[in-house]
Protein backbone atom coordinates (compact mmCIF):
# COMPACT_ATOMS: atom_id res chain seq x y z
CA UNK A 1 0.00 0.00 0.00
CA UNK A 2 1.37 3.58 -0.89
CA UNK A 3 0.50 6.09 0.97
CA UNK A 4 1.82 10.21 -0.30
CA UNK A 5 1.59 13.40 0.90
CA UNK A 6 2.74 16.65 -0.56
CA UNK A 7 6.37 18.21 0.00
CA UNK A 8 5.26 21.06 2.33
CA UNK A 9 3.67 18.27 4.59
CA UNK A 10 7.08 16.32 4.44
CA UNK A 11 8.91 19.61 5.13
CA UNK A 12 7.44 20.51 8.01
CA UNK A 13 7.12 16.92 9.49
CA UNK A 14 10.80 16.18 9.00
CA UNK A 15 12.59 19.13 8.63
CA UNK A 16 15.80 17.53 9.11
CA UNK A 17 17.14 14.11 7.64
CA UNK A 18 19.63 12.74 10.12
CA UNK A 19 22.91 11.31 8.67
CA UNK A 20 25.46 9.21 9.73
CA UNK A 21 28.23 11.20 9.41
CA UNK A 22 27.39 13.59 11.91
CA UNK A 23 28.50 14.02 15.26
CA UNK A 24 28.12 10.79 17.96
CA UNK A 25 27.72 8.09 15.54
CA UNK A 26 29.48 4.99 16.10
CA UNK A 27 30.24 2.10 13.64
CA UNK A 28 29.43 -1.30 15.93
CA UNK A 29 28.94 -3.68 13.01
CA UNK A 30 30.97 -3.72 9.56
CA UNK A 31 29.98 -6.27 6.58
CA UNK A 32 27.94 -6.07 3.55
CA UNK A 33 25.25 -4.01 6.16
CA UNK A 34 27.33 -1.39 8.00
CA UNK A 35 25.44 -0.45 11.81
CA UNK A 36 25.99 2.45 13.42
CA UNK A 37 24.71 4.00 16.79
CA UNK A 38 24.33 6.93 18.99
CA UNK A 39 22.90 8.13 22.07
CA UNK A 40 19.29 9.59 21.92
CA UNK A 41 19.01 12.32 24.23
CA UNK A 42 17.00 12.24 27.41
CA UNK A 43 16.58 8.18 27.02
CA UNK A 44 19.04 5.11 27.89
CA UNK A 45 18.20 3.84 24.63
CA UNK A 46 20.29 4.77 21.27
CA UNK A 47 19.46 5.44 17.99
CA UNK A 48 20.60 2.89 14.92
CA UNK A 49 21.45 3.56 11.60
CA UNK A 50 22.00 0.72 9.06
CA UNK A 51 22.77 0.70 5.33
CA UNK A 52 23.53 -1.27 2.90
CA UNK A 53 22.85 -2.76 -0.61
CA UNK A 54 20.06 -5.05 -1.34
CA UNK A 55 20.30 -7.40 -4.17
CA UNK A 56 17.03 -6.70 -5.72
CA UNK A 57 14.93 -3.85 -7.41
CA UNK A 58 13.96 -1.17 -5.60
CA UNK A 59 10.50 -1.87 -6.99
CA UNK A 60 10.60 -5.07 -5.19
CA UNK A 61 12.08 -3.50 -1.91
CA UNK A 62 9.12 -1.03 -1.86
CA UNK A 63 6.69 -3.51 -2.23
CA UNK A 64 8.19 -5.83 0.57
CA UNK A 65 8.31 -2.93 3.28
CA UNK A 66 5.16 -1.40 2.31
CA UNK A 67 2.71 -4.51 2.13
CA UNK A 68 1.95 -4.59 5.63
CA UNK A 69 -0.17 -7.36 5.55
CA UNK A 70 2.40 -9.28 4.34
CA UNK A 71 4.94 -8.05 6.64
CA UNK A 72 4.36 -11.14 9.14
CA UNK A 73 5.35 -14.18 6.17
CA UNK A 74 8.98 -13.03 6.64
CA UNK A 75 9.86 -10.63 9.49
CA UNK A 76 10.98 -12.95 12.62
CA UNK A 77 8.73 -12.91 15.49
CA UNK A 78 5.97 -11.18 14.09
CA UNK A 79 2.94 -12.34 14.79
CA UNK A 80 0.58 -9.67 13.07
CA UNK A 81 0.59 -6.83 10.85
CA UNK A 82 -2.12 -4.70 9.62
CA UNK A 83 -3.42 -1.49 8.75
CA UNK A 84 -6.03 -0.15 10.96
CA UNK A 85 -7.01 3.22 9.99
CA UNK A 86 -6.09 5.43 6.68
CA UNK A 87 -5.84 9.56 6.84
CA UNK A 88 -6.71 11.07 3.43
CA UNK A 89 -5.67 14.35 5.00
CA UNK A 90 -2.39 13.56 5.45
CA UNK A 91 -1.91 10.37 3.50
CA UNK A 92 -0.82 8.64 6.39
CA UNK A 93 -1.65 4.84 7.96
CA UNK A 94 -1.62 3.69 11.46
CA UNK A 95 -0.48 0.24 11.85
CA UNK A 96 -1.02 -2.59 14.45
CA UNK A 97 1.96 -4.87 15.13
CA UNK A 98 2.60 -7.87 17.78
CA UNK A 99 5.45 -9.16 17.93
CA UNK A 100 6.21 -12.28 20.39
CA UNK A 101 9.78 -12.45 21.18
CA UNK A 102 12.12 -15.16 22.99
CA UNK A 103 12.34 -15.30 26.96
CA UNK A 104 11.12 -11.11 27.11
CA UNK A 105 7.73 -11.91 25.26
CA UNK A 106 4.58 -10.54 23.55
CA UNK A 107 5.74 -6.93 22.81
CA UNK A 108 3.38 -4.41 20.44
CA UNK A 109 3.03 -1.57 18.83
CA UNK A 110 0.90 1.34 16.98
CA UNK A 111 3.00 3.07 14.47
CA UNK A 112 1.71 6.46 12.19
CA UNK A 113 3.61 5.91 8.81
CA UNK A 114 3.95 8.31 5.64
CA UNK A 115 5.74 7.60 2.57
CA UNK A 116 7.58 11.23 1.15
CA UNK A 117 8.67 9.41 -2.23
CA UNK A 118 7.48 6.20 -3.93
CA UNK A 119 8.79 4.20 -6.67
CA UNK A 120 6.82 4.78 -9.95
CA UNK A 121 5.10 1.49 -11.72
CA UNK A 122 8.31 1.39 -14.06
CA UNK A 123 10.42 1.03 -11.30
CA UNK A 124 11.87 5.00 -11.27
CA UNK A 125 12.74 6.81 -8.91
CA UNK A 126 12.97 6.34 -4.70
CA UNK A 127 11.56 5.32 -2.09
CA UNK A 128 11.33 6.34 1.60
CA UNK A 129 9.08 5.69 4.05
CA UNK A 130 8.48 7.29 7.77
CA UNK A 131 6.91 6.52 11.08
CA UNK A 132 6.63 7.53 14.75
CA UNK A 133 5.16 5.82 17.82
CA UNK A 134 1.43 6.10 18.23
CA UNK A 135 1.49 4.58 21.92
CA UNK A 136 -2.51 5.63 23.14
CA UNK A 137 -3.94 5.21 19.76
CA UNK A 138 -4.94 2.12 20.70
CA UNK A 139 -5.92 0.17 24.19
CA UNK A 140 -3.36 -1.77 25.44
CA UNK A 141 -3.74 -5.52 25.68
CA UNK A 142 -3.67 -7.91 28.91
CA UNK A 143 -0.25 -9.88 29.07
CA UNK A 144 1.13 -7.66 25.99
CA UNK A 145 3.72 -4.74 26.27
CA UNK A 146 3.14 -1.51 24.30
CA UNK A 147 6.27 0.17 23.02
CA UNK A 148 6.39 3.64 23.55
CA UNK A 149 9.17 4.61 21.46
CA UNK A 150 9.25 3.36 17.59
CA UNK A 151 10.86 5.86 15.35
CA UNK A 152 12.43 5.45 12.24
CA UNK A 153 12.70 5.76 8.50
CA UNK A 154 13.54 3.73 5.35
CA UNK A 155 15.30 5.26 2.38
CA UNK A 156 16.22 3.29 -0.94
CA UNK A 157 17.66 4.51 -3.92
CA UNK A 158 18.40 2.56 -7.26
CA UNK A 159 21.57 1.24 -8.11
CA UNK A 160 23.44 -0.15 -11.23
CA UNK A 161 22.71 -3.88 -11.94
CA UNK A 162 19.24 -4.08 -10.74
CA UNK A 163 19.98 -3.54 -6.95
CA UNK A 164 19.30 -1.07 -4.18
CA UNK A 165 20.89 0.75 -1.37
CA UNK A 166 18.85 0.74 1.38
CA UNK A 167 19.17 3.12 4.85
CA UNK A 168 17.40 2.22 7.93
CA UNK A 169 17.21 4.56 10.86
CA UNK A 170 15.55 4.30 14.24
CA UNK A 171 14.98 4.39 17.56
CA UNK A 172 13.17 1.24 19.52
CA UNK A 173 12.38 0.78 23.16
CA UNK A 174 11.77 -2.63 23.93
CA UNK A 175 9.95 -1.52 27.13
CA UNK A 176 9.31 -4.16 30.60
CA UNK A 177 12.19 -5.12 32.56
CA UNK A 178 14.98 -5.32 30.11
CA UNK A 179 18.30 -3.34 30.42
CA UNK A 180 18.75 -0.57 28.22
CA UNK A 181 22.36 -2.08 27.18
CA UNK A 182 20.35 -6.13 26.06
CA UNK A 183 18.11 -4.04 24.66
CA UNK A 184 20.54 -1.88 22.20
CA UNK A 185 22.62 -5.10 21.35
CA UNK A 186 19.03 -6.72 20.24
CA UNK A 187 18.72 -3.67 18.03
CA UNK A 188 21.84 -3.70 16.57
CA UNK A 189 22.38 -7.73 16.01
CA UNK A 190 19.26 -7.93 14.56
CA UNK A 191 19.55 -5.16 11.56
CA UNK A 192 21.71 -7.80 9.76
CA UNK A 193 18.77 -10.18 9.76
CA UNK A 194 16.43 -7.57 8.92
CA UNK A 195 18.18 -7.01 5.69
CA UNK A 196 18.55 -10.32 4.28
CA UNK A 197 14.73 -11.10 5.20
CA UNK A 198 14.07 -7.75 3.22
CA UNK A 199 16.17 -9.12 0.25
CA UNK A 200 15.10 -12.38 0.12
CA UNK A 201 11.19 -10.89 0.16
CA UNK A 202 12.14 -8.23 -2.22
CA UNK A 203 13.94 -11.16 -4.75
CA UNK A 204 10.38 -13.56 -4.56
CA UNK A 205 8.69 -10.22 -5.14
CA UNK A 206 10.60 -9.72 -8.33
CA UNK A 207 9.40 -13.14 -9.45
CA UNK A 208 5.77 -12.68 -8.96
CA UNK A 209 6.32 -9.71 -10.72
CA UNK A 210 8.12 -10.82 -14.16
CA UNK A 211 5.93 -14.14 -14.12
CA UNK A 212 2.99 -11.78 -13.70
CA UNK A 213 3.97 -9.77 -17.24
CA UNK A 214 4.89 -13.14 -18.69
CA UNK A 215 1.14 -14.12 -17.96
CA UNK A 216 -0.15 -10.72 -19.19
CA UNK A 217 1.89 -11.10 -22.25
CA UNK A 218 0.72 -14.61 -23.52
CA UNK A 219 -3.15 -13.72 -22.53
CA UNK A 220 -5.12 -13.18 -25.86
CA UNK A 221 -7.47 -10.15 -25.72
CA UNK A 222 -11.19 -11.01 -24.33
CA UNK A 223 -9.29 -13.27 -21.21
CA UNK A 224 -8.02 -16.16 -20.44
CA UNK A 225 -6.18 -18.54 -23.19
CA UNK A 226 -8.72 -21.06 -24.15
CA UNK A 227 -11.65 -18.70 -22.98
CA UNK A 228 -14.95 -18.31 -25.03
Amino acid sequence: MRHLFSIASATLLWAAVTHADEPGWETVVSGPVTVKNRALPGTPIKEVWAEGEVNAPIIDVQDALMNVSRLKTFMPYMRDARVILERPEDRSIFIYTLLDLPVIGKRDYVTQLWQPQAVSADGTGTFEAKWVARPKHLPERSGVTRLQTNDGMWLATPRDGGKTWLVHKFAVDPGGWIPAFAANLGNEKGVTDTYKNVEREAQKRTKERLAAQVLAREQPPGGAPGSR
